[in-house]
């Protein structure tokens, strides 16, 4: 059977990495230079880096370029230290967070777990469920169980978890994922959810859309809903357009909608939800800083008969994934398999005696869905 193109060039570079003729760091020729080189479309060069990258082999950089990451050997001289320190060739790690869902968070630790495995290391997960006590007591468990170094997702709120400032300051091995602690000089790997933000707004504005609503729960000091909020505003002052504070609309839905006994509080926030949109007719676009507003929105304008996008555009963070056509949402994609595997390699290599603190701050794909449309035109069926 003959090798497809695309593997013929992963198997060239990956030959040159294996006999030293590309060295851990090197850079790895564009996408372009290798269509040109070997006579094919920039789509099949791009497949076989894709798959290194993917493989581990080579880690790509938006804006610079693909680099050799050489993660065999990297992993071995890992493995020699520890073993050398006299602890267990054997490895574990843990992995502290709120929960996970489909929209966001499973690939996530996915990831984290597959990578991982790549150093040859064990995962320990522990789920918080957004409690504080919680994650204290899933810290303390951690350390008593002998891990090595520990991923943690911090809860949302304005007080955080005193025991992660503790590890910090005794240069225990942490990494912080999804978000930062503002004052804690931890590293951390975590969404450019400013820049983020702000592209979900301006491609709302470059749909037409001149009155544009955030909708977002009660700031708690968390940095992600900060951050997001920042862009949102960034938007309207660098395309120079007036930005109402009435339209930004907190709501708590998105967290009340998964408690059980708090149905009529929901309820509430539904019918706040509902107000807010009858009071600004003007409105015609939203961005909800999470999954769970986007669909709960839907609801609501549905239930004022109107529609998405015909009506009203929605951009919110993270999606379901979709097999067949589009996905519902028009949303920002989180990249997290890569923001998975940064965060394992960033903690191994403070396993390892780094102590440089690093902070990543992480790209991010906007992708359109069914929920957006011009204002200017109507929309075809």
């Amino acid at each position: 059977m003959k090798v497809p193109l695309y593997k013929q060039i992963y198997e060239n570079i990956l030959q040159k990495i294996q006999t030293g003729e590309l060295k851990h760091g090197d850079k790895i020729p564009s996408e372009k230079e290798l269509a040109d080189g070997f006579q094919v479309s920039r789509i099949t060069s791009k497949k076989a880096l894709d798959l290194l990258a993917q493989e581990q082999i080579i880690e790509r950089v938006q804006g610079k370029g693909s680099f050799v990451n050489y993660l065999v050997e990297e992993t071995e001289n890992m493995l020699n230290s520890i073993q050398t320190l006299g602890v267990k060739k054997e490895l574990t790690i843990g992995l502290v967070l709120p929960g996970f869902s489909d929209s966001y968070g499973a690939k996530l630790v996915q990831s984290i777990e597959n990578n991982t495995s790549k150093y040859g290391a064990n995962l320990l997960i522990k789920l918080t469920r957004d409690k504080i006590e919680d994650e204290e007591k899933a810290i303390e468990e951690l350390v008593e169980a002998g891990v090595k170094g520990i991923i943690i997702m911090p809860i949302h709120g304005e007080h955080y978890n005193h025991k992660i400032l503790e590890l910090v300051l005794k240069k225990f091995p942490i990494i912080l994922v999804d978000r930062y602690l503002r004052g804690i000089q931890a590293n951390a790997v975590f969404t450019d959810n400013i820049n983020a933000s702000k592209k979900a707004t301006e491609y709302l504005m470059s749909l037409g859309h001149q009155y544009i609503a955030y909708i977002t729960p009660p700031y708690d000091g968390t940095t992600v809903l900060e951050d997001r909020m920042k862009g949102y505003q960034l938007a309207h002052t660098e395309q120079h357009k007036p930005l109402n504070p009435d339209y930004i609309f907190t709501n708590d839905g998105s967290d009340l909608a998964f408690i059980n006994n708090k149905k009529r509080e929901y309820e509430i926030e539904i019918e706040n939800m509902r107000n807010f949109i009858l009071n600004h007719p003007e409105i015609t676009a939203f961005v909800a800083c999470r999954n769970a507003f986007a669909t709960i929105l839907l609801h609501v304008i549905e239930s004022l008969d109107k529609k998405v996008p015909e009506d009203y555009s929605i951009v919110c963070f993270d999606g379901m994934h979709s097999i067949i056509g589009k996905h519902p949402f028009t949303h920002i994609k989180q990249l997290e398999d890569e923001m998975g595997a940064i965060t394992v390699k960033r903690l191994i290599s403070q396993i390892n005696g780094e102590e440089n603190i690093k902070t990543e701050l992480m790209n991010f794909d906007l992708i359109e869905g069914l929920s957006t449309a011009s204002i200017k035109a109507p929309v075809k069926n």
